[in-house]
Order: C-alpha cells, then sequence, then structure tokens
C-alpha cells in the first residue's frame, strides 16, 4: 500500500492579518465572499502576501491541485492501494478519500477547498471525501505504518540520498501488504525543518535539479505501480 502525503501544503484561507487590504477585499468582493472565506492565492494576492511571514512559502493552490489530479483514479487508486493526505503548514491534516472525483477546473476546485475549510470536510453531510482530521503528522506517520513490521518511509528532499530512477524501483517494496509512507513537499520555496525530516526513514533525491511536486507524485506511484503489478493484476481480475 503507498501512502502519500503532500506536506507543508501551500493553502490556508486569507489570513486575518492581510484580510483588509483593498486588493484582497476586491478580489473577496468579485466572488460573493469574505476575504477570510478564499483562499490565499499568489497569483491574486501576491503583492499582499509580502507582507506575511514565510510569504514566500505560502498560496500556491495550483501545487495541491496538479499533485491530486497526478494521483486521484489511476490504476493504483482504483485497486485500492493508495491513500493520501494533506499536511498543512500550521499541522493540520487533511485525509482525501481516494474515492472523490474532483473538479478539473481549477476554479471550481478552489470553491471546493474554501468550502472544506470553513465546513470541516466536504459534503457537510454524508460520507466525506475531504476531511479534516485531529491526527498530527507524526501520529499519521504512526498510524500508517502499523500492521507491517517492514514498512518504508521515504521524503523526496533536495540533497537526499541520490535515486536515479532504476535504483527507486529496486528499493520499493514488492510486497502490496507492506506499507510505503511516502512525502512529498507541497510548497513554492523553502526547506523542511529537522524534526519533519527525522519523522521519514530515508531522504532521497530523484533529480539533480528541483522537481515539481507533482512529477514527484507521478514518478512515484508510477514505479509503485510498476513494481507490484497493479496494471497486470488488473488485467487478470478481469
Amino acid at each position: 500500500m503507498l501512502h502519500m502525503i503532500l506536506l507543508e501544503c501551500a493553502l490556508e484561507l486569507v489570513p486575518s492579518e492581510i484580510s483588509a487590504l483593498k486588493q484582497i477585499q476586491k478580489h473577496a468582493a468579485r466572488r460573493g465572499k469574505k476575504p477570510i472565506e478564499i483562499l490565499l492565492d499568489q497569483s491574486h494576492h501576491g503583492r499582499e502576501m509580502t507582507r506575511l511571514e514565510n510569504g514566500l512559502q505560502r498560496g500556491r493552490p495550483d501545487i495541491v491541485f496538479f499533485s491530486l489530479m497526478s494521483l486521484l483514479e489511476t490504476p493504483l487508486c482504483k485497486s485500492g492501494n493508495l491513500t493520501i493526505h494533506l499536511h498543512l503548514q500550521d499541522g493540520r491534516i487533511i485525509e482525501v478519500n481516494p474515492e472523490v472525483r474532483l473538479p478539473r477546473n481549477y476554479d471550481r476546485f478552489v470553491g471546493l477547498l474554501e468550502q472544506l475549510f470553513t465546513k470541516g470536510q466536504v459534503p457537510v453531510d454524508g460520507t466525506p471525501l475531504l476531511h479534516f482530521t485531529r491526527k498530527s503528522l507524526p501520529a499519521l506517520i504512526s498510524d500508517l505504518k502499523k500492521g507491517g513490521s517492514e514498512a518504508q518511509s521515504m521524503l523526496a528532499i533536495e540533497n537526499g540520498q541520490r535515486t536515479p530512477i532504476d535504483s527507486l524501483r529496486s528499493i520499493l517494496p514488492l510486497d502490496v501488504s507492506v506499507p510505503l509512507i511516502f512525502g512529498v513537499g507541497a510548497f513554492p520555496h523553502g526547506d523542511f525543518s529537522e524534526d519533519l525530516k527525522k519523522l521519514f526513514d530515508t531522504q532521497i533525491e530523484l533529480d539533480r535539479e528541483v522537481m515539481m511536486a507533482w512529477h514527484v507524485c507521478a514518478e512515484i506511484l508510477w514505479m509503485y505501480s510498476s513494481r507490484i503489478g497493479v496494471i497486470h493484476s488488473r488485467y487478470s481480475s478481469v
């Protein structure tokens, strides 16, 4: 089972300290919402974000959008061998139901995430497809490792252990019953804290240049799918 965690996601509502600024007020008004009900987005609020602490690391919902598009509705996901969690910069965790069909349109995706942040889950009634959990990141990783004594956790990181694509496939577990927890940064700039890095057993670098989060997600997903033979097994089950 592959457990993907998008880490330090640059995903949040407009913080109160800049919500009164003119450009943000105008953008919120055009959408018929209050400023604190819309997602912080560098493409709309870039100038205003310079007033925020760690502003360069925030306000990129598109990174999460493209990463989820790379992961969901794939053969691995449809086979029931993939889970996805979003770890936010404030420490909260969002669980993504693998059966969710997210909007392909980015603006509609933004609206869905705004509903999630204001309501706590979507849909509001019934089985949630996206919802906030009460787990911390260390607790989440610990829980995902349960049930597999050989569980592995890996973090894609710059200056990690150099791991070209052929080497990556060989170090992934062959047995689908072995949990593989894989962490990918979902923010535009900066680095992980040392405490976060220590939560993962192995730190790997997949290319000599920094890769986009969604490229890393796609590479890991398809290498793992190949490793456990998910395509072959899906044809065999027909």
